[in-house]
């Protein structure tokens, strides 16, 4: 099982380089934060409308001011936000540095991951 996922983890680099790679507005597609969080939403939130939701509301608690910080330890990644930022550290090579991004900037990602999730639910209720 652990061969399998770190398999599929060596071609997800040139998944998400793609053509048809997951983008948002303020996208940057050389980015390595960038690249690390289309990852961290990709292997770790996958097509879960309910785990995106639960993303978006802790940001939103967050930027209240309800809550201090929050992590998340998921599949492949640890995500720690906080009023300023997201960071994402890979868990699977501990080589990697962490990725850090502004937690507006995540939470757009976030908005539009929840956004393509949500359609892709319904063409597949549609086609079935």
């Amino acid at each position: 099982m652990m061969f399998l996922f770190n398999f599929c983890r060596l071609l997800l680099p040139s998944t998400i380089m793609s053509e048809n790679a997951f983008t948002w507005p303020g996208h940057r597609k050389n980015d390595p934060a960038h690249i690390r969080l289309s990852e961290f939403l990709i292997m770790d939130i996958q097509h879960s409308s309910e785990w995106a939701r639960d993303l978006l509301d802790k940001i939103t608690l967050i930027q209240s001011g309800s809550l201090q910080n929050w992590q998340r330890i998921g599949n492949a990644f640890c995500l720690s936000l906080s009023s300023k930022e997201a960071i994402i550290e890979d868990l699977i090579d501990e080589s990697n540095p962490p990725e850090t991004v502004l937690l507006e900037e995540f939470h757009q990602a976030v908005i539009t991951w929840l956004e393509q999730t949500e359609m892709l639910a319904q063409s597949e209720l549609i086609d079935n």
